[in-house]
């Protein structure tokens, strides 16, 4: 049978040796760089889908087609295929970077470079234009990883996170205040 003595012995060895395991190291901005890839990708995804559907309203209030039945499906084809060539290109960068690694950066709290960002999503967005060719429509195995989503959210990535850093609670705000802020309870005497 152990004595409490050995027992608090090996409890307090426990707690000496595994101290130093459990503090934590303060976060970085290179941290999140992959939540924030993850994000540039969903919202070039839904920058390009928005940018896809404003240019194709746009083309058919500006252009409307005939109300002949052949005529006007081919008019509505060609406006879905100008709208697909033009349409996503113009969307996926500001989805990438505002709607994607902006908007991640702000959530951990890592404050970034966005105009980098910004020119970042757009040189990927050329960038996999250029590499994937007809990607949509003839996609290839390469295509799949390199085009113009991965790489915009990659550009977006690069770009945000140089010179990034984790934002410091500023002393204005108000839940810095909250968490910082020192309360002293006063006890008031009563003389009666």
């Amino acid at each position: 049978m152990i004595s409490f003595r050995a027992l608090g012995a090996i409890l307090i060895g426990f707690a000496v040796v595994a101290w130093p395991a459990l503090a934590q190291p303060a976060a970085q901005a290179s941290d999140y760089v992959v939540l924030e890839f993850v994000f540039g990708l969903q919202g070039a995804l839904l920058g390009g889908g928005a940018g896809f559907y404003a240019t194709y309203f746009a083309l058919t209030i500006l252009q409307p087609c005939p109300h002949d039945e052949t005529e006007r499906r081919a008019c509505e084809l060609g406006n879905s295929v100008i709208a697909l060539a033009v349409g996503p290109n113009v969307g996926i960068p500001p989805g990438a970077t505002f709607l994607g690694v902006a908007l991640a950066g702000a959530l951990v709290g890592v404050e970034g470079n966005v105009g980098l960002a910004l020119v970042g999503s757009i040189a990927g967005t050329l960038l996999g234009s250029a590499l994937a060719g007809n990607w949509v429509f003839e996609p290839t195995d390469f295509s799949l990883v390199v085009n113009p989503v991965t790489m915009a959210a990659l550009g977006a990535t690069v770009g945000y996170n140089i010179g990034a850093k984790m934002r410091t609670p500023s002393s204005s705000s108000i839940p810095a205040r909250l968490l910082s802020a020192s309360y002293e309870i006063v006890a008031a005497r009563w003389r009666f």
